[in-house]
């Protein structure tokens, strides 16, 4: 089993910027068996490969979501991340999968959505430390209401437990 460790969100990483307030953050990092992954590939290396029970807890998610007021991405799935055209590279403002892509550089792609509620962003980010060359996968949320607040509370158990489990699950499949 490989050793996802949690971390503070990289210093170099373009995270906390992408937002104008964080009120929520957390960070898991893995070191890289293949050092010539790229960010895209270790995107879909997380992202492309959920388990069905997390398909299944993101749909009780699009329920909470839906009740409360909040948007849903019923039209994307964590599976359509990897189905593209082989090589294709991602473009700021295009949707894969779940999520939206906000910004893409060589060692990062920041993913996320904005709500009247609550905005999120999901950080893969790529560094070498002490020769090792990692993979960090963060999330930063900015709250805006007592409705986006409510929502976190339910959801951010689950979230930690599903983000550490699916950068595991990349890593063990020999995908990061």
């Amino acid at each position: 089993m490989s050793r996802v460790i949690e971390v503070a969100v990289p210093d170099s990483s373009s995270l906390f910027r992408a937002l104008k307030g964080v009120h929520f953050c957390d960070a898991y990092q893995i070191s890289l068996r293949n050092p010539k992954l790229s960010v895209q590939d270790a995107y879909e290396a997380v992202f492309g490969h959920a388990p069905r029970w997390v398909a299944a807890l993101m749909t009780v998610r699009g329920m909470v979501a839906y009740a409360l007021g909040l948007k849903h991405a019923a039209n994307g799935d964590f599976q359509s991340v990897s189905g593209g055209v082989q090589g294709a590279r991602y473009q700021d403002g295009q949707r894969v999968g779940l999520f939206l892509i906000q910004s893409i550089e060589p060692n990062e792609i920041i993913v996320g959505d904005n709500d009247k509620h609550l905005d999120f962003r999901i950080s893969i980010y790529r560094s070498t430390m002490h020769g090792v060359e990692t993979v960090t996968v963060s999330t930063a949320v900015e709250i805006h209401n007592a409705v986006g607040s409510l929502y976190m509370t339910l959801i951010k158990p689950f979230h930690r437990f599903i983000a550490r489990t699916m950068v595991r699950r990349a890593a063990d499949a020999g995908r990061l």
